[in-house]
């Protein structure tokens, strides 16, 4: 996906999700998409005693910037992570993007990605005793080319109580690796394994009621009414998989279920991250072209995932024009 980032960014969590034009958002406690304007890309969402942080690509001189929010409505740049004096350097002439952050131990970990080519990949990892940082590079986590893997960027960490892990992948294949006990490098003896096809992009996983759920993006990422991403969703009885689809075909054999598709308002709905928030609430925010201007960029969209039946889905299928606010107190 193209990285990009364009000023202040507004970001809104919802408790319920419409996708009927009518609703006001000044009548009562809702909000509508895109909540922010401009080009926010790759966003990654970290909630820290009640705090929201997001996390995303940037350009020109602001490298990953991070923002602030309370109450998920209303959202403030607070830093850059990196400048040209601190940034990762393990991939030549190009700058990180990409992230993902997660708290193991004391420490908070920052997940990156270094992209010069399909076979010129990797992830890095930085470190910080506070959210906001400063964050420390500490360097090469992994190299897609020392690992015989392509597209080695996009990471999402994840925790199932047992063991950390690190699932990542750029339509080369996504695979998940165990990480040491304090997040930083690969476990001792560990590989990636190859959980997902080629068709998929930018994963994160999730763990519910004891199953494990795989999100990822499909399409192409080509700009505007052309882009023809979607999130898609997999499950699995264990952290290695196979995820399957409903019919029980695999994703390793390009099997998924469609979280959400295109519309007559937004295309290319593509880079989620999936979390859960305080309330025991799940979303998704993600990227999306607004078709009333798709000169903006991917705008920032954001929909609440309701479990049905074992499995995510939301409202419709499609970005929510219109959506009830956060009940987050």
């Amino acid at each position: 996906m193209k990285r990009g980032w364009i000023g202040l960014a507004a970001v809104i969590l919802a408790v319920g999700c419409s996708n009927k034009d009518t609703i006001d958002p000044g009548t009562w406690n809702s909000y509508r998409n895109p909540v922010e304007q401009s080009d926010v890309q790759d966003p990654a969402v970290y909630e820290d005693n009640g705090t929201f942080y997001l996390f995303a690509s940037g350009s020109g001189d602001s490298i990953i910037p991070m923002m602030v929010s309370s109450n998920l409505t209303g959202w403030e740049l607070a830093i850059s992570v990196f400048n040209d004096e601190t940034k990762p350097t393990f991939v030549s002439g190009v700058a990180a993007d990409k992230p993902a952050v997660a708290k193991v131990g004391d420490q908070y970990l920052l997940y990156y990605s270094m992209y010069k080519s399909a076979e010129n990949s990797g992830i890095g990892v930085a470190v910080a005793d506070l959210v906001t940082g400063p964050y420390v590079d500490q360097g090469k986590l992994l190299l897609g080319s020392e690992q015989g893997i392509t597209g080695a960027v996009s990471p999402s960490f994840f925790s199932d109580g047992e063991a950390n892990y690190l699932v990542f992948g750029n339509f080369g294949g996504i695979y998940i690796v165990q990480l040491s006990e304090d997040g930083k490098s690969i476990a001792s003896g560990a590989a990636p394994v190859k959980v997902a096809s080629e068709l998929f992009d930018a994963p994160c996983i999730t763990v519910k009621d004891g199953k494990y759920y795989m999100f990822a993006s499909i399409g192409s990422s080509a700009g505007g009414a052309d882009c023809t991403c979607q999130q898609v969703v997999g499950r699995a009885d264990s952290v290695y998989g196979p995820y399957f689809d409903k019919n029980s075909k695999a994703m390793t054999d390009d099997g998924y279920e469609v979280l959400i598709k295109g519309s007559t308002k937004f295309a290319g709905p593509g880079h989620g991250s999936v979390f859960d928030v305080h309330n025991g609430t799940t979303w998704i925010i993600y990227n999306a072209y607004d078709l009333s201007d798709v000169s903006k960029g991917r705008t920032l969209m954001l929909d609440r995932v309701n479990w049905v039946d074992g499995w995510p889905s939301v409202r419709g299928s499609i970005g929510s024009f219109s959506a009830d606010a956060p009940a987050l107190n």
